[in-house]
């Protein structure tokens, strides 16, 4: 991370909280296993004259003792993190296939003619698109207001608002209340998850159900993904911590399915307990539940050995990366991701090492990334570029980038895979 970036510490609290009790059961038990900062906002990437003003904050990783929830200490003002945010979903083909085949899957299981569906977080209308397409009625809460406004010119409904119970009541008077209510890739990101759930709690009908999506703890762990663990992300969930706050608010899981996206995450169905329109609940809940303990994610003794094995992984990645840029080979990144900041800058890889990043975004595209400030290009600079190595953060699109780069590989190209062991493809 480059010197001139501004590092907030804890006696400048004007910008972020450190929290001293669990977020999930408010216990005062949190074992931190991991310190990653001082480490700028991952997905904060800069128009290059504001290079020298992105802020950098601790990142620390702890798992609480008593509900075994992982989260990040530090809390950065969510302000700072998605009011002016840059992840487009409808990018990338791999997003827009997962959310239409959710919305049929919703459709199929759920919902009848002119129900509404809320989604939270709807970003750039992903899922709010082919849920119009059905017979639903749709809505989004989107705080980013870049992004709210994309979803908007594609014909969206979409609400600038965070999530809170205030603003549930008010879309429930405009509205009326949602028989499904969705939040995929969102719930991570929230600091306050009681004050959520309320919300959802408001937000639903008596036989409503909340489905959301999140990076599954499990696979972060088995796949050492350290690389999903920025600030955004306050929360890196598992399905036991999850059934305890939702049971808070008289909710209750009744299934759960593992899904490959995002390198591993799962689709959570929740209902109210005492629902007029019960669903039975699935053998998969208590598979899985089963699982995390034969896993070990019971025990603080798991996350302090991640932590060793993901600093080694790191500093095998940057020596590698060196080496092949020793020998004369040129290495470029691929996908400026929030997984490609944090891997940038725990390996300290600035424009020497990594000239640019690829990224399809046009969001993203002209920017810097925080912290090691490498330029971040359209893919026809790349297709028109000799490099030899593509470091591929976007390794969880791996299919669709291969695909679209045909050219580079046919020519002798390499991708270099960051993790869960840092190599090169094809061997």
């Amino acid at each position: 991370m480059s010197g001139t970036t501004k590092v907030i510490t804890a006696e400048e609290p004007t910008h972020f909280t450190r929290r001293e009790n669990c977020r999930i059961c408010r216990q005062a038990s949190l074992h931190p296993f991991l310190q990653l900062g001082p480490m700028p906002l991952a997905g904060a990437f800069l128009r290059p004259q504001d290079a020298g003003t992105e802020l950098a904050f601790p990142l620390t990783l702890a798992v609480c003792t008593g509900c075994r929830e992982v989260q990040t200490i530090e809390t950065v003002r969510r302000e700072l993190l998605f009011k002016d945010y840059r992840f487009l979903a409808s990018t990338t083909a791999t997003l827009r296939n997962h959310f239409a085949a959710l919305a049929g899957t919703l459709n199929e299981r759920f919902l009848s003619p002119g129900e509404l569906v809320v989604d939270i977080g709807a970003n750039d209308g992903v899922l709010l698109k082919p849920l119009e397409r059905l017979s639903v009625r749709a809505v989004g809460l989107e705080p980013a207001a870049n992004i709210a406004r994309v979803a908007r010119a594609a014909g969206c409904h979409v609400i600038e608002e965070f999530l809170s119970p205030a603003a549930a009541g008010r879309l429930v008077e405009e509205y009326g209340p949602a028989r499904v209510v969705t939040a995929c890739n969102v719930f991570a990101h929230i600091d306050d998850m009681h004050e959520a759930v309320n919300a959802i709690s408001v937000l639903l009908r008596p036989d409503g159900l909340f489905v959301c999506e999140v990076h599954y703890l499990p696979d972060l762990v088995e796949t050492y993904q350290v690389d999903m663990m920025y600030h955004e992300h306050l929360m890196h969930h598992s399905l036991r911590p999850l059934a305890h706050l939702f049971a808070t608010y008289g909710l209750e899981i009744f299934d759960v399915a593992r899904i490959p996206i995002h390198c591993g995450s799962i689709r959570v169905y929740v209902q109210r307990k005492g629902s007029p329109r019960p669903e039975p609940r699935s053998p998969a809940v208590s598979q899985l539940l089963d699982l995390e303990i034969r896993l070990g994610l019971d025990l603080p003794s798991t996350f302090d050995a991640f932590a060793g094995q993901v600093l080694a992984r790191r500093d095998r990645l940057r020596q590698l990366v060196l080496d092949l840029v020793e020998r004369g080979r040129r290495v470029v990144g691929y996908g400026a991701s929030g997984r490609a900041t944090m891997h940038l800058n725990l390996c300290g890889l600035g424009p020497g090492a990594i000239p640019y990043v690829v990224d399809a975004s046009p969001e993203r595209q002209g920017r810097v990334v925080p912290g090691t400030r490498n330029p971040i290009v359209a893919p026809e600079l790349f297709r028109a570029d000799t490099a030899d190595v593509a470091l591929l953060f976007a390794y969880n699109y791996r299919s669709e980038v291969a695909a679209a780069e045909q050219e580079f590989l046919a020519r002798g190209g390499r991708f270099l895979l960051p993790l869960p062991e840092p190599v090169l493809e094809p061997r």
